[in-house]
């Protein structure tokens, strides 16, 4: 198995810059594994490869454009930063029932599990 250095882009603009390798038999498994592992998440708008001791010329480029880079599905639950304004939007629809006589005035019901108070 040959160790591949894999690159990438965050921007158009960057130079390519060393993020990681992986292993794999051929250039065509290593591109593959270059994305799935490197750039699922959006992380940059450009992959390649290239043998470890190649020549800097050797570059392999990924054949996937940046808008599909790393999938089209909106996976941004998977980060914290896509909760941020939960609490809020929590607390204007919980105002909003009560303003409508939608929400329940009375004490929680005992916890008779025995776990809590």
């Amino acid at each position: 198995m040959e160790v591949w250095d894999v690159l990438g882009k965050r921007t158009a603009a960057d130079e390519w810059s060393l993020v990681g390798t992986v292993k794999a038999p051929d250039v065509s498994m290593a591109l593959l594994l270059a994305r799935e592992t490197h750039f699922r998440h959006k992380e940059g708008v450009a992959y390649a490869v290239r043998r470890r001791g190649d020549r800097e010329d050797a570059l392999v480029s990924g054949a996937w454009p940046p808008e599909t880079l790393g999938g089209v599905t909106d996976r941004s639950y998977r980060r914290q930063e896509a909760y941020a304004g939960v609490g809020a939007k929590l607390k204007r629809v919980a105002a909003d029932l009560a303003a409508r006589g939608l929400r329940i005035e009375r004490p929680r019901p005992p916890d008779l599990r025995g776990g809590g108070p």
